[in-house]
Formats: C-alpha cells, sequence, structure tokens
C-alpha cells in the first residue's frame, strides 16, 4: 500500500474534486447576487511591495475573492489540516 497516495477515494482526481468544488461555490454565489470569475488575480501586498496572486474565484465589483478548500475527514477518522 502506498502511504504517499493522498488521492481522494471514489474520484477521478484530486484536480476533478476541486474543479467540482469551485463550481458548486460559484454558484452559491451566484444564487445570492454576487457574480465571481475562475482564477480571479490582484495585486497582494503592502505599499509598493506587491505581486499578483491569482485565487480560486473572484471579482472587482462587489470586490471579493475566494479560495476554495474541500476537506473530508480521513480514512482513520483524524480531522483532515487545512490552509487557512
Amino acid at each position: 500500500m502506498d502511504n504517499n497516495n493522498f488521492q481522494r477515494i471514489g474520484s477521478m482526481s484530486n484536480t476533478k474534486v476541486g474543479n467540482d468544488f469551485e463550481e458548486v461555490a460559484k454558484a452559491s454565489l451566484l444564487k445570492t447576487g454576487i457574480r465571481v470569475e475562475a482564477r480571479f488575480s490582484i495585486a497582494v501586498g503592502i505599499a509598493d511591495r506587491k505581486k499578483g496572486h491569482r485565487f480560486d474565484l473572484g471579482a472587482a465589483a462587489p470586490k471579493v475573492i475566494v479560495e476554495c478548500k474541500s476537506h473530508r475527514w480521513t480514512t482513520g477518522g483524524n480531522m483532515p489540516s487545512a490552509k487557512m
């Protein structure tokens, strides 16, 4: 057994799981009147030390950025760690 395989059980790929989750998030926001686009890029930083960062979803008006994270409990019953 490969202990380094973090593939979501029952899915084609983790990328597909992520893309599907982003579509659900995008549709949910649209239902509340917030239209966002995928791979939304803005400059992030302080003063003149900014660089572009691409967020999963976002919009210029209203100003909103979204990072999508889809987590499941581990097969051992542990809570997954997450980047927040």
